[in-house]
């Protein structure tokens, strides 16, 4: 009962009355243009990508700059193929041109920022409109999930860390109590908190779990593990953390409960999510061109791994156009059983970072170790470090149950893959810390990265 007034009531007089947004009239439309034929989406992307050229180069100095230094107008795009003659994005050319990328138009913007993978933080701004369409895709998203607005959602999250003021912690506490969202920081899902975790999950009985995917799992298998019965919920999504196969089928087996999976992103929030039917992630096509390239910049063939490169068809205060985020995907959209007209994007393959060149030439993708080390259960986290070239580190967070047959054949096994011009060592830790925002990095690579798509601006 709540989740209908909450929707029908208290969140218009809250968003749209008190608050002035247009979320809630961008997300009705969301539910419509769902349903669009592919031939009208791309239509709307653009005539909408062309509005948004024609504003970054005539109030954007970055873009007004770099377009003229080309020989490029807005109007030589015609279609969506026409992208191509367009210069890439990268971070660091965001970060060093941050205030020559906003526009002098007047409009309230947003400031916001990201640490990503690198660690090195990325600020960016957008306006208040870009955002308020982006939380509409959020909530289109995660309805297909059934955990739109008001349902009665568990979170496994990243909370803030330090000395949080107490008038932001009470500010919290009544958003979440308004929002029916309990929050527990991925940060406490140690085996030691895990069984206080599973009797406060039983006590609010949840109607949706949203949850870092790794954390997630790893509470899975102690449940698993222990033979602790949890309430089941509706679903659950994940996100943040890329998810396999292996993590899907366990999650499910001891949830009792389908999984949805989302992809997205600071800079652009819900760039793709999964419906009832699994076959895929639906991309927020009316927000979002997603491109797939190859480290040459060119489209990637179908089937094959490519870069991400990404344009926000309504960040007017800060145009991000044709940025390459820094993950890596499967390239080929295809369509999906529903019949909704949006594409759907094979599947992540991870970050551009999480791939290991090794001196004779061999690349090694952080997915090599995620599937040969999920057949050691014994293994409750690790971690490769690539200091240099010629050297790579694996640490290991392992229970009694790891043998030494076990450390000899895990260790056989990776030197084949990584081949004879490496060093490889295995190193056994008590805890292999988070993230600053609590997600885990399979990979951590300090040697230096061969160039990849070139995506330097002069700046």
């Amino acid at each position: 009962m709540y989740g209908l007034i909450y929707r029908n009531v208290l969140l218009p007089l809250f968003d749209g009355g008190l608050k002035g947004r247009k979320t809630l009239r961008y997300w009705a439309s969301a539910e419509e243009s769902q349903w669009w034929s592919p031939e009208r989406h791309e239509d709307f992307q653009v005539r909408s990508v062309r509005a948004l050229l024609a504003h970054a180069v005539a109030t954007c100095p970055f873009y007004c700059r770099e377009f003229t230094r080309l020989g490029l107008t807005p109007g030589q795009v015609e279609s969506l193929g026409d992208l191509a003659a367009l210069p890439l994005l990268n971070r660091s050319t965001v970060r060093a041109n941050r205030h020559l990328l906003r526009s002098t138009q007047p409009m309230l913007n947003l400031s916001k920022s990201t640490g990503g993978s690198t660690g090195e933080p990325l600020h960016f701004d957008l306006n208040a409109d870009s955002n308020d369409r982006r939380v509409a895709m959020t909530y289109r998203g995660y309805g297909w999930a059934g955990a739109a607005p008001g349902t009665k959602q568990l979170h496994i999250w990243g909370t803030a860390l330090g000395n949080v003021p107490y008038w932001k912690r009470v500010k919290a506490n009544l958003h979440r109590a308004f929002d029916r969202q309990m929050v527990l920081s991925c940060f406490d899902f140690t085996p030691e908190n895990m069984a206080s975790h599973a009797v406060r999950m039983n006590r609010y009985r949840p109607e949706v779990i949203v949850a870092y995917t790794n954390p997630l799992y790893e509470f899975a298998r102690f449940l698993e593990e222990r033979g602790i019965t949890l309430h089941r919920p509706r679903s659950l999504v994940v996100g943040a953390e890329k998810l396999h196969t292996f993590q899907r089928e366990t999650i499910e087996r001891v949830f009792g409960a389908p999984v949805f999976e989302t992809y997205g992103s600071r800079e652009f929030m819900l760039i793709g999510a999964e419906c009832d039917r699994h076959s895929g992630l639906h991309l927020s096509q009316e927000n979002l061109i997603v491109e797939i390239l190859d480290d040459d910049g060119q489209p990637t063939p179908a089937g094959e791994v490519g870069n991400v490169v990404i344009t926000d068809l309504f960040n007017y205060g800060m145009p991000f156009i044709r940025y390459v985020n820094g993950d890596r995907a499967i390239a080929g959209f295809s369509s999906c059983s529903c019949g909704r007209g949006l594409p759907l994007l094979n599947g992540i393959a991870g970050r551009q970072l999480d791939v290991l060149d090794t001196p004779d030439g061999r690349k090694i993708s952080g997915e090599f170790f995620v599937h040969l080390i999920k057949d050691y259960p014994s293994v409750r986290r690790y971690q490769v470090y690539q200091e240099d070239a010629r050297r790579i580190l694996l640490r290991l967070v392992v229970d009694t149950g790891f043998t030494l047959a076990d450390r000899s054949q895990l260790e056989a096994e990776i030197r084949r893959g990584i081949g004879p011009s490496v060093e490889f060592d295995m190193q056994f830790v008590a805890e292999i810390p988070l993230t600053a925002t609590g997600k885990h990095r399979v990979v951590v690579r300090q040697a230096p990265i061969p160039a990849t798509v070139n995506t330097e601006i002069p700046v």
